[in-house]
């Protein structure tokens, strides 16, 4: 359980050569060179075009609309480097979009126009009172909420969680006083409820809920455990896919897409560590593969790199199983603040079979580490404080064990 190894310094230091997991993955800089000089005589033709102006304005207007928001990118110069990709991330995760730092057609005119609404209606009602209350992201999450059809109160009034969370599961008492009062019933066709939920779906469906409920549950008041915890996986999951693609633009010569093809073989050779991790006991699993780690021979630092980029891979393309082994990868490797995203993942089912007691003792070890100093994903006092309340029971026996059964009471 001792960390093998704490990453040193710029991160860009670790993936030296293009290489982002050592032995792993394949260098792809002599393969690019020739697509790295086409790529930059098609950006001359189209400076010398002329069209790079209006460009730049469109730039400029983007930079504007986020930094209004709450994305802060810096001054406004039309030019989308490292800080203005690094918003338009957290613009896409605030809103439950894939993200890669590029907007395209359909984001950049909701983020263009929920800005000219933003200037037009902030002071009439109810989006002063939203204004007011939850600043200018509680505006865009709002007109975000309305595109998707959900309509605004004339009186912004909180919605508790486990309203929403009761009505996925009706009792039958309350379906025969239905049907007693209508003289009919609901149809039910009896489809098979196979696919599992993805974790991009879950999270949008939790970013939603939250926004109703006036944002995140905080310390000391934690009503729903249950909740309290999705919305604390969806932080991470935003956390990691931003801390990702900060890495990934400091790859030289590698698209998005080799990254994640070499991501898909990290998850392959992580294969055999992530058989029966959701019945081994945490510190069994962080041995075997801090060994498996260590006798590849590969910088320390440079994996947990690749770790960091390929957990962000995995909760971009919606791959449970890649994230789940580039968790565990990082907390083997000493970053054991990840073991808050093992947790989540077993307790959710995302990537490996539910196992509720083993995602205990995974966020009981996340949270040690935290406290200790070692926090990762933005693991700040107050997350913190939120992931030990909804984790623990009054009586400080851990609820995670016990959540299965917490949904279908009240």
């Amino acid at each position: 359980m001792v960390p093998a190894q704490r990453a040193m310094a710029d991160e860009a230091a670790a993936l030296i050569g293009g290489a982002l997991l050592g032995g792993l993955i394949v260098n792809e800089v002599h393969k690019n060179k020739q697509r790295q000089r086409q790529a930059q005589t098609q950006r001359r033709t189209y400076q010398s075009t002329g069209v790079s102006s209006a460009q730049r304005q469109q730039n400029r207007e983007v930079q504007t609309a986020l930094n209004y928001f709450g994305y802060n990118v810096g001054s406004v110069d039309g030019s989308l480097g490292r800080r203005s990709r690094a918003g338009i991330s957290h613009f896409q995760a605030d809103m439950g979009y894939p993200i890669d730092g590029y907007l395209d057609d359909h984001e950049r005119g909701f983020l263009l126009a929920s800005h000219q609404r933003a200037l037009a209606s902030a002071h009439v009602a109810p989006y002063n009172q939203i204004l007011a209350s939850q600043g200018q992201g509680g505006l865009l999450r709002t007109y975000r909420n309305e595109q998707l059809g959900i309509q605004t109160p004339q009186a912004v009034q909180p919605v508790q969680p486990q309203t929403h969370m009761a009505a996925t599961a009706p009792q039958t008492s309350q379906v025969v006083t239905a049907r007693a009062a209508t003289g009919a019933a609901l149809p039910n066709f009896g489809f098979a409820q196979t696919t599992p939920v993805s974790i991009n779906a879950h999270c949008n469906e939790v970013n939603l809920l939250t926004t109703s409920n006036g944002g995140p549950s905080r310390p000391g008041q934690v009503r729903e455990p249950v909740f309290a915890l999705n919305e604390q996986f969806c932080q991470a999951r935003s956390q990691a896919m931003t801390e990702a693609s900060q890495i990934e633009v400091t790859i030289p010569n590698m698209t998005a897409v080799q990254v994640e093809q070499q991501c898909d073989g990290l998850a392959q050779a992580m294969a055999p560590q992530m058989v029966g991790i959701d019945t081994k006991a945490p510190s069994e699993v962080v041995a075997a593969t801090s060994a498996f780690l260590q006798a590849s021979g590969q910088p320390m630092a440079s994996l947990i790199s690749g770790g960091k980029i390929c957990l962000g891979v995995g909760y971009r393309t919606d791959n449970a199983e890649m994230a789940l082994a580039s968790a565990t990868l990082l907390a083997s490797a000493g970053q054991l603040g990840y073991g808050e995203v093992v947790s989540h993942q077993l307790r959710q089912g995302f990537g490996a079979p539910v196992g509720m007691a083993r995602a205990g003792e995974w966020m009981r070890l996340a949270l040690n580490a935290a406290q200790s100093g070692s926090g990762v994903l933005g693991q700040t006092p107050e997350r913190v404080a939120v992931l030990t309340e909804a984790s623990t029971s009054a009586a400080g026996t851990p609820a995670i064990p016990v959540f299965s059964a917490s949904t279908s009471g009240n």
